[in-house]
């Protein structure tokens, strides 16, 4: 009891922080879509607005930022066409004008003990609305593939983690799924490092660090979800949070405040769903014992109708 209790005053305490003071070295932030109810209509929902917030921490605990006025934010449109936008209050609010893919990106510096914290965040929004006759890609349901992952990195942004085509095992191209190869590069200053590792958290609890390879290639195979199998396992989808950092020996002055080095941190949002290979497997399993149990039935059937053929008369001659 005293536990829980401790536990719940701590998480009151984090929200009231981090309401009011600056991200702390060890923390990062990540961006989460604020999802509207079902059931309002009202004229942000009809118009196609989108909100977001910023969170602080993992995905098992986080609080939302509810101060967004240090915040730099910028949105990439289908022409790589990169607009600034003014944010204040606790949520940024976006429109996207035409039907395609867009993405998000946040930045929130902070000079701390000589060191200047710069902690970025992207995500990719998907608008279902708008004049798609206007769309450069001409994007349907978030289904063309050049549209989905980046491949240039932003020049606003000095550090970027950017997540490359996945490698895929089924024939499924829009989303992404338990199996797939996740492979990524990272960015300073334009110029690709190939020596930075990983870290990977998912809602399931799994955390992994990936350490690049030979090439400097960083890639992990998505495992498969740990949660309870329902009959809605299918629809169901799961966050996870790609985050590298990377320090620099650079000194210089922010905001009036003197720092000797730059520690960077990016945090990518993503997320997954269930292999379809695993549905086709299940489907295929079921067909075959539909189509055993139909053969077994005839056979039966026949074997049954053999037996009650009228038997034939034997005639004996006994002269």
């Amino acid at each position: 009891m005293k536990e829980g209790l401790s536990k719940v005053l701590l998480v009151m305490a984090m929200v009231i922080m981090h309401g009011a003071l600056p991200i702390f070295a060890d923390d990062f932030l990540w961006i989460d879509e604020s999802k509207k109810k079902s059931c309002c209509k009202g004229a942000d929902k009809e118009s196609g607005s989108k909100e977001f917030v910023i969170k602080i921490g993992s995905l098992e605990e986080s609080t939302k930022v509810r101060d967004l006025n240090n915040t730099i934010v910028y949105i990439r449109d289908m022409d790589h066409v990169v607009t600034e936008l003014n944010v204040s209050g606790g949520k940024i609010s976006f429109t996207p004008e035409h039907k395609g893919g867009y993405r998000l990106y946040a930045e929130q510096n902070e000079v701390q003990n000589g060191v200047l914290q710069v902690h970025l965040s992207s995500v990719r929004i998907h608008n279902k609305e708008g004049n798609i006759s206007q769309s450069l890609l001409k994007e349907i349901r978030g289904k063309t593939n050049d549209s989905h992952y980046d491949n240039v990195p932003l020049v606003q942004l000095p550090f970027e983690l950017i997540m490359e085509r996945p490698i895929r095992r089924h024939h499924i191209n829009c989303c992404l799924y338990s199996g797939d190869i996740a492979p990524f590069k990272l960015y300073y200053k334009g110029k690709e490092q190939k020596n930075i590792p990983l870290r990977v958290s998912m809602e399931s609890g799994w955390n992994a660090t990936i350490k690049p390879d030979e090439e400097g290639m960083v890639s992990f195979e998505i495992p498969r979800s740990t949660y309870a199998t329902t009959e809605k396992e299918k629809k169901h989808s799961e966050k996870m949070i790609v985050e590298a950092s990377y320090d620099v020996n650079e000194s210089g002055v922010y905001k009036g405040e003197s720092y000797q080095s730059i520690h960077y941190v990016m945090t990518l949002p993503l997320s997954f769903g269930a292999s379809p290979l695993e549905y086709e497997s299940k489907v295929l399993g079921f067909a075959t014992a539909i189509g055993v149990m139909l053969v077994f039935s005839l056979g039966l059937y026949y074997n049954r109708r053999k037996k009650r053929k009228t038997p034939k008369e034997i005639y004996f001659d006994e002269e």
